[in-house]
């Protein structure tokens, strides 16, 4: 039983507790409506803040990769440009020697013929030294990287187009004029050098020189050279699918990963609209309650004489 008192209202400070805890339930659910997040802060929900966080790091680093990934397949497209224009200059010289087997030719045509090989081996050489992406050179063997293809420690890819790293298939176009093996050895057998390729003056002697039959035997030579440089670009598209490979796992990935941190994240916005008009219509009673209980301590000035 309680008695009618002046100095201590206990209806009015308990309908007061209860208006704090409706008018602080209405600022959640006006937060969550407004950002779209059901975790404003990590007191909102300590663990599930950690749980978001920890799928945050995971999308960005997805995101990052794919990144990484796309990069590295602009060297490797880069790289695969430029074998195959080096595969049209070798189809041309081998179609040049092709023609220059025909008695009936001129000396004037067989130089002109030469001319045009000379040519082709420059811009060959060419493509050699100046094929390069973000600095590295693509085609003389050297080219070692490693890409990152995920968000996690460990999630790396060895992209080498080094001598024995591409299971004997070396990306290495080598220097015109070298002692050493010449475009096409990878893996098969060593090649004649293109600049031994001649039909009329030899192209190491660029300069003159006697008249010198064409050279049936270049022809087997040059099939060895398009079927290496054919094998090079197989590493690299290999590679590129490889590459490929990841970029979709990883979209895949940042999918689930997205679908989970929107679980723990984001705002039911039906449950918590729902949740919101309740609030807002017991903070409304509240308001209207209190009024009445501090009303009510007044009904003890009736008993003052």
């Amino acid at each position: 039983m309680q008695g009618l008192r002046i100095n201590t209202n206990i209806d009015s400070l308990f309908i007061q507790r209860a208006l704090g805890i409706h008018t602080r339930n209405v600022d959640e659910s006006t937060k969550r409506l407004a950002t779209g997040f059901r975790i404003n802060k990590p007191s909102d929900d300590a663990a599930g803040y950690v749980y978001s966080e920890k799928l945050n790091s995971q999308i960005r680093g997805s995101s990052a990769a794919q990144r990484n990934i796309n990069d590295a397949l602009a060297g490797l497209d880069t790289g695969n440009d430029a074998l195959e224009i080096v595969l049209g200059n070798v189809q041309r010289i081998r179609e040049i020697i092709v023609v220059a087997n025909d008695g009936n030719k001129t000396q004037a045509e067989l130089d002109a013929g030469q001319t045009e090989i000379n040519n082709l081996v420059t811009e060959i050489s060419d493509l050699r030294t100046d094929t390069e992406y973000n600095g590295r050179k693509l085609l003389q063997g050297t080219f070692n990287v490693n890409v990152q293809n995920g968000p996690g420690d460990g999630n790396t890819y060895a992209l080498n187009m080094t001598t024995g790293s591409w299971n004997g298939v070396d990306v290495n176009v080598s220097a015109i004029g070298s002692t050493a093996a010449d475009i096409g050895t990878l893996g098969y057998k060593a090649t004649k050098r293109l600049d031994q390729m001649s039909i009329s003056i030899n192209i190491a002697n660029n300069g003159g020189g006697a008249l010198t039959a064409p050279n049936p035997s270049d022809l087997t030579s040059l099939d060895s050279m398009i079927k290496n440089l054919t094998c090079m670009q197989a590493s690299v598209s290999a590679r590129r699918n490889r590459l490929s490979s990841d970029y979709n796992f990883l979209t895949d990935s940042k999918f689930n990963l997205e679908s989970a941190k929107s679980n723990v994240m984001d705002t039911d916005v039906a449950s918590e609209s729902s949740r919101l008009t309740v609030n807002q219509v017991l903070q409304q009673s509240a308001v209207s309650l209190l009024a009445q209980a501090n009303s009510s301590s007044q009904l003890a000035l009736s008993l003052i004489p």
